[in-house]
């Protein structure tokens, strides 16, 4: 089940992974990716709306009819708990509903880890902002989110009791159940892993350099690697931490944290699946393995990837960023893009002729990029060098 593009699931030389002499492919996917696929690919496809923005609205038992399957595989993370929905109603084996929910519901992974000792926000679930007044006056400062939100969307961020009758009379944009936590002041992380049974046996640790709650016009998201130092050993221990709680879980992780204002770990959120923008590069760069095939492996019953630990030894450090487009109307071409032996990916989604509307979302982005370097300086300098140097043409409207 997938909501991007087939060619995603390859090697670095191009082979696939679900090779088609070892794998008979049933692929649940969008018509317009379904007719992207070259004859030969899977070997049969069930098309379906899958809507970016919400959880499958179909009945897969009844979609996928009297097929008979070994496996369901999907690792995107608004894909997760509809696979393990199928699993359950076919009877096949793999993670079911009750561990899915606890990397997709935020509800849920907050009670489930704060139960094992790790340190989560305070936090509630409610069904309309003014429910959330006794928590912000408690910290005065909260965050209000999808419960089984991701990408960013629809996160608020509330700094008094005037935002938050504000966002009481303008109501929630989705029916989707919410919650509302303590806003942590200090920095942000995010930790991906490939991990087998619990244990994390290849690691990166990235620090967020812009809010991911907004996206600006001509703005971006960036993240970069940790060098070595006390908070990157902090963060690993407590990235063992949170994974020992799921001694069950193999695949990818993608565990966001913070530091509080006195260096303490706190947890945000846990997605079993691997992280968006220029993540999946960045890892394959720095330990020779993907995270979409470390996911996909315990998915149909085979053990994680080992870790091959190829980073070059002058350019271990990696980071990505998100670059937002300069202005609204309609996108023409690039006219310019920057070429590097140092840039690991350079995405660029938008296709002429396709509207450039209000970013609503992290992955509105018109490019994203990964670079490596000597260390995080170098690396922050090279994703400054990389938006400068893409130059987009857009046709006001």
């Amino acid at each position: 089940m997938s909501h991007v593009g087939y060619d995603a699931y390859r090697h670095d030389d191009g082979s696939p992974f679900f090779h088609p002499d070892e794998f008979d492919i049933t692929l649940v996917a969008r018509p317009r990716d379904i007719a992207q696929l070259t004859p030969g690919q899977v070997s049969r496809c069930i098309p379906v709306d899958i809507h970016p923005t919400g959880e499958l609205p179909v009945s897969l038992p009844a979609l996928v009819g009297d097929f008979e399957f070994d496996w369901v595989v999907a690792t995107q993370e608004r894909l997760l708990l509809p696979a393990a929905r199928l699993r359950e109603a076919i009877g096949v084996g793999g993670m079911g509903t009750e561990h899915t929910l606890l990397l997709r519901d935020k509800v849920a992974m907050k009670r489930h880890f704060s139960a094992h000792g790790i340190r989560v926000p305070e936090f509630m679930e409610i069904s309309e902002p003014v429910q959330a007044t006794e928590l912000l006056d408690k910290f005065g400062h909260i965050v209000i989110k999808p419960v089984l939100g991701s990408s960013s969307m629809n996160v608020h961020i509330v700094r008094g009791q005037n935002e938050l009758m504000s966002l009481q009379r303008q109501g929630f944009a989705s029916t989707d159940r919410y919650e509302a936590e303590e806003f942590i002041a200090g920095r942000q992380f995010h930790i991906d892993s490939v991990v087998n049974n619990g244990v994390p046996v290849a690691v990166s640790v990235s620090k967020y350099l812009d809010s991911h709650e907004t996206f600006p016009l001509n703005g971006q998201i960036r993240s970069h690697t940790l060098d070595d130092g006390p908070d990157l050993e902090v963060l690993l221990e407590f990235n063992r931490a949170v994974l020992g709680c799921i001694s069950w879980f193999s695949g990818a992780a993608h565990l966001e944290a913070f530091l509080d204002d006195r260096g303490r770990p706190v947890f945000c959120e846990l997605g079993g699946r691997p992280g968006g923008a220029g993540i999946e590069a960045a890892f394959r760069y720095r330990h020779g393995v993907s995270l979409l095939f470390a996911s996909i492996l315990p998915q149909v019953g085979r053990d994680v990837p080992v870790s091959s630990n190829q980073a070059r030894m002058d350019q271990p450090a990696t980071g990505w960023s998100m670059i937002y487009p300069p202005t609204l109307g309609r996108f023409r071409g690039f006219d310019a893009l920057p070429q590097a032996d140092w840039l690991l990916q350079l995405t660029t989604p938008y296709r002429p002729g396709d509207p450039i509307r209000k970013p609503r979302q992290a992955k509105d982005a018109v490019a994203v990029a990964a670079v490596c370097g000597r260390d995080s300086r170098e690396v922050v300098d090279r994703l400054a060098e990389v938006k400068s140097e893409i130059i987009v043409s857009i046709t006001p409207e």
